[in-house]
């Protein structure tokens, strides 16, 4: 995009024979194809920002869920704690209670036992040995309670025993039913993990988007307005010097023949090695494209920069990110060189095939020591590369 300028520029600048009305014409094709490209550019970023705003929305939808089932995994599992420690409750009073019952067991195993041996005679003796009847009548109720006392704290242990036995089995039912359900959302809560990573993912890819159009956008919005300030300004120079061509002024017509038959063994325009090529650069972190319309040399600081062609120089100008530049009109074809340090030719000069124009950029220059070099015929980038050996 930043040598896009001078295509704009080099469409405005065309031989001295063209008519304003023609200029101004191209002038008005060119800005209504960059303002149709900032028109779908803006509805493609608005598409981008409302994918955008739905894919938060999404997460935070996500994110809400997420919360719930975190909230439901902690109640769960403090009920689970509860439960296990009442089961192991209920598990130590069933212990505590089988620990009575044997007792109780025992003690009635034994008095079994001596009933056997001795028959009823220690009952018979302890109630005959009482010294009164009133004593006596009073140990045979005692005897009677103690013996419905034992009946009762036997059947209450076995009612009580029986209970929390139940109690335990619904508990431990609970419990693994609440285990169940934790696994449940554990499971849920990974998936909704996984969905958020997705989410979280596609929201990156469209931010990465977003901000590529966003810049797309900007640099065309900067090339419009450059496109205008370039025609303002043509415009204004042709009213101030506009004058009829002559012949005189007008290279030969079979100028451009010659020319185009010089295809493929016109001498670069300095020594130097390719850094940018022809066509489309793909920027490094957003993948958009630029188109270049012609080649950008690295060459030493101060190199020879040479015409390629005879013509004659229509434009000596400067442009933001390309310095000082020349065009050099061949009949229908035009060459441009761009980033000078110094300039040797003036603007209407006739020039010959390899004579020496400038040299090239330094490190002050806005392309360092390079050498831009372009071929255009009737306003259209051609590529370099077929027309050098």
């Amino acid at each position: 995009m930043r040598f896009f300028i001078i295509v704009l520029y080099f469409v405005f600048v065309l031989p001295a024979s063209a008519q304003v009305a023609g200029q101004k014409s191209i002038t008005e094709l060119k800005l209504d194809q960059l303002r149709n490209e900032i028109a779908a550019e803006e509805k493609a970023l608005a598409t981008t920002e409302n994918e955008e705003k739905a894919s938060r929305n999404r997460l935070s939808d996500l994110n809400r869920q997420l919360s719930l089932r975190e909230e439901l995994v902690r109640s769960y599992s403090r009920r689970i704690d509860q439960l296990k420690a009442e089961r192991d409750s209920l598990q130590s009073s069933i212990g505590s209670l089988n620990t009575d019952l044997n007792e109780v067991k025992k003690e009635y195993q034994a008095r079994a036992t001596h009933a056997y041996k001795y028959g009823r005679q220690h009952d018979a003796a302890l109630i005959l040995s009482a010294s009164s009847i009133n004593q006596m009548l009073i140990r045979v109720g005692y005897l009677r309670r103690f013996t419905l006392k034992r009946v009762g704290q036997l059947s209450d242990i076995k009612i009580a025993t029986s209970q929390l036995t139940n109690q335990r089995t619904e508990m431990q039912r609970m419990l693994v039913e609440s285990e169940i359900i934790l696994a449940n959302i554990d499971r849920e809560q990974e998936k909704l993990d996984l969905l958020k990573a997705e989410v979280a993912n596609e929201l990156n890819r469209i931010k990465i988007e977003k901000d590529s159009r966003t810049e797309s956008l900007a640099e065309k919005r900067t090339m419009e307005q450059q496109l205008i300030d370039v025609v303002k300004s043509y415009l204004t120079t042709n009213s101030r010097n506009a004058a009829p061509s002559t012949p005189s002024t007008i290279l030969p017509s079979k100028l451009s023949e010659a020319f185009s038959q010089s295809q493929g063994n016109l001498d670069w325009p300095a020594v130097g090695t390719v850094s940018e090529p022809f066509g489309d650069i793909v920027h490094p972190k957003y993948g958009t494209k630029t188109p270049n319309p012609g080649v950008l040399i690295k060459a030493p600081a101060s190199s020879e920069v040479n015409s390629v062609f005879a013509g004659k120089v229509t434009t000596i100008d400067i442009l933001p990110d390309m310095g000082r530049f020349i065009i050099i009109e061949h009949g229908d074809y035009h060459t441009v060189y761009g980033n000078f340090s110094l300039i040797y030719v003036s603007q209407g000069d006739m020039i010959e095939t390899g004579q020496l124009i400038g040299r090239s950029g330094t490190e002050s220059e806005p392309r360092g020591t390079a050498v831009f070099f372009a071929v255009f015929k009737n306003g259209v980038p051609q590529d370099p590369a077929k027309w050098l050996r």
